[in-house]
């Protein structure tokens, strides 16, 4: 008689072996915020070292997203290497023309309202090419030029008004030094004038503007005048009679009928 077959009893599943490994702590909150200790679980010891994330500087999601854009803002252009011992003249090029130097002299403009003959062509023209060579921007050349005009002006001001000044005290001199005899020695002065232009109205127009208030220019004309007058070459219908004209007409009819 066959013995029967006996069948294996199956094997018990084992009981699953329990995940001994403590959950991550959370370093973030519902709000976003980060808990205490994350730099130590995030950072290197370097990266802790150098401070630039630590001390409270970056608190939340929030705050480390606005760094990374602001970052980004300043790197995202051309990046400008910084200037070194080491830098040849294309790295200075090229440093100058990213903070925006032209690479070419910008002209100097000339002030509105400066007298004619005050300006340098010339002058304007070497600024310029010195503003160049120095990688001057066009702004900085703008901002030279508004102080330079500035100064210029100021100066003819004060020219002008030294000047004016100079002339009064000159004047006032001739008043002194003349006395009553100042409208005759006037006289004498504007037939100098009148004889040495020729009778050229325009050459006339153009001395008088030039030289006309200036007190040595009239005090020379009166000795000039005077020493017409004495040789007898002023004539009587040159210019409108004065006083002292006059006068000596009539002490000249006098002695002629003594």
């Amino acid at each position: 008689m066959a013995e029967p077959e006996l069948t294996p009893e199956a094997a018990p599943n084992p009981e699953p072996t329990p995940d001994l490994t403590p959950a991550p702590a959370s370093y973030i909150d519902g709000e976003g915020n980060f808990a205490d200790g994350w730099q130590n679980a995030y950072l290197t010891e370097d990266q802790r070292a150098n401070g630039r994330v630590t001390g409270g500087r970056i608190t939340s999601v929030k705050g480390m997203l606005d760094t990374v854009i602001n970052a980004d803002k300043m790197i995202s252009g051309d990046k400008i290497l910084r200037p070194s011992d080491s830098f040849g003249d294309e790295d200075w090029d090229t440093f100058h023309k990213a903070g925006g130097w032209t690479g070419e002299p910008i002209p100097m403009t000339v002030p509105d309202g400066l007298p004619e003959g005050i300006w340098s062509d010339d002058r304007a023209k070497m600024y310029s090419e010195g503003f160049d060579k120095l990688r001057l921007t066009p702004k900085q050349v703008a901002g030279i030029n508004e102080l330079y005009n500035a100064d210029l002006i100021q100066q003819v001001t004060d020219m002008g008004n030294d000047s004016e000044t100079s002339m009064a005290e000159l004047k006032a001199g001739l008043l002194a030094d003349w006395g009553n005899a100042y409208a005759q020695k006037e006289h004498n002065a504007n037939f100098a004038v009148e004889k040495g232009t020729g009778g050229d109205a325009e050459f006339k127009e153009r001395l008088l503007q030039k030289f006309g208030s200036d007190p040595d220019f009239i005090r020379y004309n009166a000795n000039l005048g005077g020493s017409f007058s004495e040789a007898g070459s002023i004539p009587a219908n040159a210019m409108d009679a004065t006083p002292d004209d006059i006068q000596g007409q009539l002490d000249k009819n006098i002695v002629s009928f003594a």
